[in-house]
This record gives structure tokens, C-alpha cells and sequence, in this order.
């Protein structure tokens, strides 16, 4: 009897230890994937991993073309607006001579506006006032809970309604479009399932996931070579406990359910970071109006730099429905 309680002891110490561990990863996972110093200290650590070089942290390499940046041939100044909150959302924003027609373009994970320049430079000889947000967590992003912490679009979609409402203020008869890249084509999509206002008017999701839950998940294998139960679970757990993102939650397949807005949806066929299989679960589940263009041999984040030509023909062809681009 002695024996048999020794070793339920010693089994329930093993197990409380294995327990500790897991929950420990889980932390470990969300400070390192959802933190800007976790993120940075990531990137150190990982330097040598061309892997996690050229995947991880994708969204942040700007590929520079040659000709003149709009940094170099326009104004532009730094702009805020209050969100639902109450919270103040940064921007940069390159004004247009009238103010009619407005872009919101949302960047990338552990990216910056500038990283959308290039998206920018062309929606702005079309007429277009630009405005590039901060995304949470980035440089001049908002905190959450504190923390200088991405949300993957979830908390994101409030900040950009409140771009959103700034358009109105400026030009309440306005026209709106959403553009986003990778998390940013995730901002889109789910605040898109918010109802946001008429003004919007259309949207382009670039090389979005269905779901925070499913790309780490996807992430969780691929680049840490861990499975998904438990560490899933346990990394879900430390988000939600620290700034309230919940992967599963935090759904643009899920949001787009309550959307009707008109929608491109565009994806790199050689894309495996946000693999590909998932713009066609993305496109064939929305019931608004919507089109698809898919990049051959274009990796993550890069199809406009792939094909420009094919990309922005695809995109004014879209636009011209519902904006007078001419």
C-alpha cells in the first residue's frame, strides 16, 4: 500500500513537471511570435535558420524597384485618430487633390507602412488619398493590454474602423477601399465582417490566412517542428491570458460570414508560409461579390512584385466597379 502511494506520488509529480513544461512552451510561443521584443529576440536567435529567414519573417523584406519611391515624389505627413476605445491609432498619410476617393492599406506582420509603398505609389496616380496604418504592435502601433504585441488583425479591425470613420470625416460622401497583405489581408476580411459603413465600398485581401488558429497551426509544424496538441493549446491559452486574442476567434473565414462588401481575393501559388489551399477556402465560403486571382510561382507576399503587370490590371479592373478610376 506504501509502494502503490509512492509511486502515485511520484507519477503525479512527473505529471504536474510535464504540465509545467507545456504551459512553459506556451508562453514561450506566444512572447516569441506575438511580441515585438520576443519577436526581435526570435529573429536573433534564429539567424542562422534560413528557414525562419526566409518565412517567419517574410513580410517585413521590402523589395525596392527602381523608380522613385512616393517618399521621394510626394507630400505625406504622420496622422491619428481615436478608435472605438478610445485608443489613438497612428498613420501615414499621403493626401490626394480631392477627396473622394480614400485607401486604406494595411501591412504585414512585423512589417511597417513603408513595406506598403509600393501598393501605394500606384493607388495614388489613380487619384487615391493613402492612408498606410501602424498595425498593432508595430513600432507606432497600438498597445494592447499594455503589451507591445501583434493581435494578427483581430484587434487590428477596430483601429482600422476608426480609419475608416476618419475617411467620413474628411469627405462623408466618400468612397473607401481596404487593401491588405498577409495579416493585414486578415485585418481586412474581418473587419469587413463588422458591417462597416456604405462607404466601403470594396476590398482586396492579398495572401490572407482562414484563420489565426490555422496558420500557426500551420507555423507550429513547419517552423518549430512541434505538434499541435498541446502547444496549440497552451500558446492559445498564454494569448488570451495576456492581451485577449483567441486563434480560433480571431477568424476571417468565420467574419466574412457577415460580409457582403465586394472582394478580390489574391494569393501566390508557390505561397507555403499562408499556404495556398487557403484563398480557395476563403473565396468559395463568401457569398458577397468577389473575384480571385492566383500568381504563378509567386511566394508569400510577393505576387504584386511577381506579375505587377497581371496584378494591377486584375485590381482596376475590379475597382472600376464600384470607383471611378479613370
Amino acid at each position: 500500500m506504501k509502494k502503490s502511494k509512492v509511486l502515485l506520488k511520484g507519477l503525479g509529480a512527473v505529471a504536474a513537471t510535464a504540465g509545467l513544461g507545456v504551459l512553459a512552451v506556451g508562453e514561450v510561443m506566444w512572447f516569441t511570435t506575438l511580441t515585438n521584443k520576443g519577436n526581435k529576440l526570435g529573429q536573433k536567435f534564429m539567424a542562422g535558420n534560413d528557414e525562419f529567414q526566409n518565412q517567419f519573417v517574410c513580410d517585413a523584406i521590402i523589395q525596392r524597384e527602381p523608380e522613385p519611391t512616393l517618399y521621394e515624389t510626394a507630400d505625406f505627413k504622420d496622422i491619428s485618430t481615436l478608435n472605438s476605445l478610445g485608443e489613438i491609432a497612428n498613420a501615414t498619410f499621403f493626401p490626394n487633390e480631392t477627396k473622394d476617393k480614400w485607401v486604406i492599406l494595411c501591412h504585414g506582420y512585423t512589417a511597417d507602412p513603408a513595406s506598403m509603398e509600393r501598393y501605394a505609389r500606384q493607388y495614388h496616380k489613380k487619384g487615391f488619398n493613402v492612408i498606410m496604418p501602424y498595425m498593432r504592435g508595430h513600432e507606432k502601433g497600438v498597445r494592447t493590454n499594455g503589451h507591445t504585441a501583434y493581435t494578427m488583425g483581430w484587434m487590428d479591425r477596430i483601429d482600422l474602423l476608426g480609419w475608416i470613420d476618419y475617411c467620413i470625416s474628411e469627405n462623408p460622401e466618400c468612397k473607401i477601399m481596404l487593401h491588405g497583405e498577409s495579416m493585414g489581408a486578415a485585418t481586412v476580411m474581418m473587419t469587413l465582417g463588422e458591417n462597416p459603413p456604405a462607404n466601403v465600398v470594396c476590398a482586396v485581401e492579398d495572401c490572407g490566412y482562414t484563420s489565426v488558429w490555422d496558420e500557426f497551426s500551420v507555423q507550429m509544424k513547419e517552423m518549430f517542428g512541434l505538434p499541435q496538441m498541446p502547444f496549440m493549446y497552451t500558446s492559445n491559452f498564454a494569448a488570451k491570458r495576456h492581451i485577449g486574442l483567441d486563434f480560433k476567434q480571431a477568424s476571417p473565414i468565420e467574419k466574412l460570414k457577415h460580409s457582403t462588401t465586394p472582394l478580390l481575393f489574391i494569393h501566390g501559388e508557390a505561397d507555403d508560409f499562408v499556404p495556398y489551399r487557403m484563398v480557395h477556402e476563403l473565396y468559395n465560403s463568401y457569398n458577397g461579390e468577389k473575384d480571385l486571382l492566383t500568381i504563378p510561382r509567386a511566394t508569400h507576399a510577393v505576387s504584386v512584385d511577381t506579375d505587377p503587370d497581371t496584378y494591377w490590371a486584375k485590381v482596376w479592373d475590379f475597382t472600376k466597379k464600384y470607383i471611378d478610376i479613370d
